[in-house]
């Protein structure tokens, strides 16, 4: 089961396009970067790929954030994407840019022109070529319903509404004394009304409109000759037929039908005959262009795309029929006329590109100014630190991976290497950030709920892009773990353990965390041996000797204690600690009252006096010799060493009297104890109180209860540790029984 709920600054991915900033390496990343590794191949075209192989350093910048809105010979237009009155000038032969006057502006075909529009009919035009003047051209004259369609060169190409609703055709321009040059396109039908235009060529407008005859409403297409201003063919169309366009020989369009069907259509001009090419996808506004002798069609703003659209990618076709090519795989904005499309290819990331014949007379896509992102997914960094710790960093740590672009769906996987455990997550977008920036959070658990183990461990993206464009990223890194150890930590996780015998006399430890999330079987069992019937009382004893992981105290039946250092995930060979420890009739630890750092052992003997073992940090001689604390410990008949429950200096201690009553003493850090404080009554009903230590991360240690007396089998509860010695204890939480965990009638310590 995959959870989503769960990254120091590491080097962005390395492209030569790029205009990123460097962040510093923290995480090892395969083979010295971000290593491709796609999961799936990229989508096959439907013909063979016809993309210019231009070096990148050839290609200028298209301004950031920058929409294509019109190319000229030296240059090309673009709008800001977020700011609609913002528009730039980008000179293709140096790549320098100015910036235009705040308003709104088209470009032309045919020429370097850009026209802005100051009011219903008054326009401004800028030859950013030469640099000249703006020329103003008035068109008031045609009346206040007119609206520009496109600009050829220096003309505007007006459509002009009449009183009766009809829609006229003007070509509008100013002679060299400024006068105003009005040539109305004749041809045209009373109540034409138009419905899609484009201007495809310099010399060539291609015009949809639509006209009633005999009373039935007709679509038709007219090709206008701009240099003579006639109409130069005229033919039928079907009321399916949208996205217009011509070149001097031919016409196209497409239709769909009334299950949304797309058909691409082109037809020689003046001839009847149509070559039809039946296309998948879905599309409202394919754009429709002709190159050479091939009709073009693609569906614009497929890089943002959240689902997958074959139409996205700008194929050509044969104007004769024949299989049709991929000339890119997205688009985002095209404008014909100048050959010039904003878009990408897979080789070269998203830019303004030319769409002109190739050698062999198939339109060739041609990088002419970069937008420095691909077009596939990439990664450009990634946060959090090349060693995690869910002590220190945080309970759940936030993981972060940059990518170009803010449409995947991105899956991650950590694996610890030692033991290929794993957790997975999906990595969610997170909306609004200035990056595409994919955060998801870490538990500090595995997908099977065990907490994650100290040591190295890889991660691995896998991002799917939701357009379909590309193939499937896919890169990997490496990081460590290491939220130290503690005293009831048996699976080298920082996390502490259960430790139970069995029936068979076998020791076996059981990951705490699985348990806190009360599901009834958990895997996370290490078995550390058989042989532990011959104890009479086991103890986990805590950081004893220096190893920095938990070690193990055993007394046998004659009154001889061993010890057992713990070495991570096992325990190393016994020690003989020494003989007549028998005399004592409670044993607790893994508490450090002394104040050193590490956890010592105390004891009561029969006569109520309590004494103090201070641990040396020594395997061979763990403990130094006993040091008496004081008397009256008979009234309890159970101790347990809690850690530092309170916030007080040292390790604390919890009694429970013959009434059942808890009693608190707070540990001074120099081997004795404060006064103790009522904690409060009915704790009779357990057979074992376990100073379990910080089972949920949260700094503070914790305590774990059975109630073996009371129930058929184990039944486990809780309290967590608040830090406050008035009310150290918040309310008893119920985990579950260990017939759950197949090791009935085994003992908790």
């Amino acid at each position: 089961m995959s959870r989503t709920t769960r990254a120091t600054r590491a080097t962005r991915a390395r492209h030569p396009r790029r205009l990123a900033t460097a962040v510093a390496l923290v995480l090892a990343v395969t083979a010295g970067g971000a290593s491709v590794a796609p999961a799936t191949a990229a989508p096959a075209a439907t013909g063979p790929s016809a993309t210019a192989d231009l070096p990148q350093e050839q290609a200028v910048r298209v301004p950031e954030g920058g929409i294509l809105s019109g190319s000229g010979p030296s240059g090309f237009l673009t709008v800001h994407k977020e700011a609609r009155d913002r528009f730039t000038w980008t000179r293709y032969a140096d790549g320098g840019t100015v910036e235009l006057p705040a308003g709104a502006y088209r470009g032309s075909v045919g020429g370097d022109v850009v026209v802005k529009q100051n009011g219903p009919t008054s326009y401004e035009l800028r030859d950013m070529a030469t640099g000249a003047a703006p020329v103003t051209v008035d068109a008031s004259s045609l009346g206040p319903a007119s609206k520009l369609l496109r600009t050829a060169g220096k003309t505007l190409v007006l459509a002009v509404e009449d009183a009766a609703g009809g829609t006229s055709l003007h070509l509008v321009s100013v002679d060299d004394g400024g006068k105003l040059v009005d040539q109305e396109v004749a041809g045209l039908p009373a109540g034409a009304s138009f419905v899609s235009y484009n201007l495809p060529a310099p010399d060539v407008f291609a015009l949809g409109y639509t006209h009633t005859v005999g009373g039935t409403l007709q679509k038709r297409l007219a090709v206008v000759d701009l240099a003579t201003g006639t109409i130069a063919d005229d033919r039928a169309l079907p009321v399916s037929a949208w996205s217009v366009s011509a070149s001097a020989t031919h016409v196209a369009w497409y239709e769909k039908d009334a299950q949304g069907r797309l058909t691409v259509v082109s037809a020689r001009r003046g001839e009847a005959a149509t070559v039809r090419t039946p296309v998948t996808g879905t599309a409202s506004g394919l754009q429709i262009g002709l190159t050479g002798d091939w009709v073009t069609y693609t569906l614009t703003g497929g890089a943002d795309a959240t689902e997958p659209n074959p139409l996205y990618a700008m194929m050509a076709r044969p104007l004769a029929g024949g299989t049709p090519v991929k000339v890119m795989d997205s688009t985002q904005a095209a404008h014909y006329g100048s050959d010039a499309v904003q878009g990408g290819t897979l080789a070269h990331g998203e830019g303004v590109y030319r769409i002109a014949p190739g050698a062999d007379g198939r339109p060739v896509a041609t990088l002419r100014a970069s937008s420095g992102v691909g077009t596939a997914l990439e990664l450009t960094g990634q946060e959090f630190p090349s060693t995690l710790s869910f002590r220190t960093n945080a309970p759940q740590p936030s993981l972060i991976w940059h990518l170009n672009r803010g449409n995947a769906l991105v899956h991650a996987e950590l694996t610890h290497k030692a033991t290929g455990q794993r957790w997975t997550s999906q990595v969610a977008y997170a909306q609004g950030s200035p990056t595409s920036r994919y955060v998801t959070s870490w538990d500090g658990a595995f997908d099977d709920y065990s907490a994650a183990r100290n040591g190295a461990y890889t991660w691995k993206l896998i991002a799917k892009p939701r357009n379909g464009i590309g193939p499937d990223l896919v890169r990997t890194g490496s990081f460590t773990v290491d939220s130290g150890t503690g005293p009831h930590d048996y699976s080298d996780s920082g996390a502490p353990d259960l430790l139970v015998r069995n029936d068979e006399g076998r020791l076996l430890s059981y990951d705490f965390r699985q348990i806190l999330t009360q599901y009834v079987h958990p895997s996370g069992r290490t078995d550390h041996g058989a042989g532990w019937n011959v104890y009479d009382r086991v103890v986990s004893a805590g950081d004893v000797a220096g190893s920095r992981f938990a070690d193990v105290v055993g007394r046998d039946r004659t009154g001889v204690l061993w010890f057992y250092q713990g070495t991570g995930t096992s325990l190393a060979r016994r020690v003989q600690v020494g003989g007549g420890w028998q005399t004592y009739d409670k044993l607790t630890g893994g508490s450090d009252v002394t104040g050193d750092g590490r956890a010592d052992l105390l004891a009561t003997d029969k006569s109520g006096v309590l004494w103090l073992y201070r641990s040396t940090g020594s395997a061979t001689k763990p403990f130094a010799s006993r040091v008496r604390i004081g008397g009256g410990w008979q009234t309890y008949d159970r101790i347990t060493a809690t850690g530092n429950i309170a916030g007080a200096r040292g390790g604390d201690l919890v009694a429970r009297d013959k009434d059942g009553v808890l009693w608190l003493y707070l540990g001074k850090g120099d081997g004795t104890f404060t006064a103790r404080s009522r904690v409060g009554g009915g704790w009779q009903e357990y057979d074992e109180i376990v100073g379990i230590g910080d089972a949920d991360r949260d700094g503070r240690p914790d305590l774990l209860v059975d109630g073996k007396a009371l129930y058929q089998g184990w039944s486990l509860s809780y309290y967590k540790g608040t830090g406050d010695a008035r009310t150290p204890f918040a309310p008893r939480r119920k985990l579950g029984t260990m017939n759950s965990f197949n090791d009935e009638n085994g003992l908790v310590f």
